[in-house]
């Protein structure tokens, strides 16, 4: 930390706020006095679809937030759109926001939350559970209410959510509804690209959050397409394509105590010791193969961390007019410097051919989120592309709200993967070795 942002951050929590001058002005769409300008501020404000709120191109991403005197900072920077759900680090992240918003101008931001419905959720479940959510956010509205990880385009039609929601915006409770979708969690499940465009042409959906980046791209855009039409508000989640771990040493005469621990599952399901060490050789031949495409990459670009490849990633995105806002983690001051700084910017070619290149490289690295092409191939219905998703949460500092998220999988968890033949792998469009990736992901996620 430099010796200037040691300082301000010094002063922002001596004072509780108004550490820029002119921050303030900027959320509220006034200019910002030129000699107080600085770069690590919300420069450009986007129209947030049919809801008509000028929304931060850079919003906030507050699944892990715990922290007030953070989300003060990020809206002292004039970030103003604040994504929260019910189940974010268990009730804390709506907590944060509530205490947080006293310290703010409520007209002057967006804040979504997200309950998880089905088709079991009576009408007084899902109004106890918003009220649950209103009550640690301590505010009187909600302005947006999604419905979490829809998965299907069926569960778009929810009769039970829809009169809730006539009534809390009859109430005042609530202003708009949306959707948030990571794509099908199981085999049955709809693709992303069917859901977000379904819940477009509803009618009834104002803004919808989803995975889009330089390696995921297609389908998202077709959905940004349909929103554009239909006038719906776009947020984007999964904007970084993974993280770089290199894989292990696998050495048969000198296994460590994890690969031991292996051995000994797959001979309680049957396997001999010698075809058990065969496949943890197999597995880690498929990962070492997968890394050594995308190592002269790292090599020449110098790549020592995933947050190198996460700031160009997301100034790809905002490069799209079409997506509103770009939902962004940021639990530190640290990390608020870095991504607000990158509001209003571009990419140059050479970044664009750098994102190319890379894409190329590591193909065979990133399970692609919201992506179902080899989940119909598995026979014990491990939710494949899940699974990835909570691996990347773990690797990225969430470690306990993944590890939960993975224990409520219960016996689709990837310890079957252990004795299977792995017909996953072969349907698998990028060549991602897929078994090894479930495998090492179980270990991570497990805490025996």
């Amino acid at each position: 930390m430099d010796k200037d942002n040691h300082v301000s951050r010094r002063k922002f929590m001596q004072v509780g706020g108004a550490l820029v001058a002119g921050t303030a002005a900027v959320a509220s769409g006034q200019p910002e006095p030129a000699e107080e300008k600085q770069s690590s501020v919300i420069k450009r404000y986007r129209t947030l679809g049919r809801t008509g709120f000028k929304v931060s191109d850079i919003g906030l991403g507050a699944g892990p937030l715990k922290e007030v005197n953070v989300l003060r900072y990020i809206y002292d920077k004039g970030v103003n759109y604040f994504d929260t759900a019910e189940s974010y680090t268990q009730g804390q992240s709506e907590k944060t926001i509530g205490e947080a918003m006293r310290f703010m101008d409520r007209k002057k931001i967006f804040v979504t939350t997200k309950i998880h419905v089905d088709e079991n959720d009576s009408k007084e479940n899902i109004v106890d559970r918003f009220s649950a959510c209103q009550e640690r956010l301590k505010t009187n509205y909600v302005d947006a209410l999604y419905i979490w990880g829809v998965s299907r385009v069926d569960e778009l039609k929810n009769p039970a959510f829809h009169s809730v929601a006539e009534q809390l915006k009859a109430d005042g409770r609530i202003k708009h509804i949306g959707i948030s979708c990571h794509g099908p969690r199981w085999s049955g499940g709809d693709t992303m690209e069917a859901v977000c465009t379904a819940a477009a042409e509803d009618g009834r959906f104002d803004l919808m959050l989803f995975v889009y980046s330089f390696m995921n791209r297609e389908a998202a855009e077709n959905v940004l397409a349909v929103c554009k039409k239909n006038n719906v508000g776009t947020t984007a989640m999964k904007v970084a394509p993974g993280v770089f771990e290199q894989p292990e040493v696998f050495d048969a005469e000198n296994l460590n105590e994890d690969q031991e621990k292996y051995i000994e599952r797959m001979k309680g399901r049957g396997t001999e010791r010698d075809e058990a060490i065969e496949r943890l050789r197999n597995w880690n031949k498929d990962e070492i193969e997968a890394w050594e495409n995308t190592k002269p990459f790292i090599e020449q670009y110098k790549i020592t961390s995933a947050a190198q490849l996460k700031k160009t990633s997301i100034q790809w995105v905002l490069n799209n007019p079409d997506m509103h806002t770009v939902c962004v983690s940021m639990n530190d001051f640290d990390a608020i410097d870095t991504y607000t700084a990158l509001s209003g910017t571009t990419l140059s070619r050479a970044e664009n051919r750098y994102l190319n290149r890379y894409a190329q490289a590591h193909s065979r690295l990133y399970c692609r989120h919201a992506c179902k092409e080899c989940l119909a191939a598995c026979p014990n219905g491990v939710p494949i592309s899940t699974i990835m998703r909570y691996a990347t949460y773990y690797r990225t500092g969430r470690q306990k709200d993944a590890m939960v998220k993975y224990s409520k999988l219960g016996t689709r968890q990837a310890k079957a993967c252990l004795t299977c033949d792995a017909p996953c792998q072969v349907k698998c469009p990028y060549g991602v070795p897929v078994q090894a990736s479930l495998i090492r992901a179980d270990r991570m996620l497990t805490l025996v």
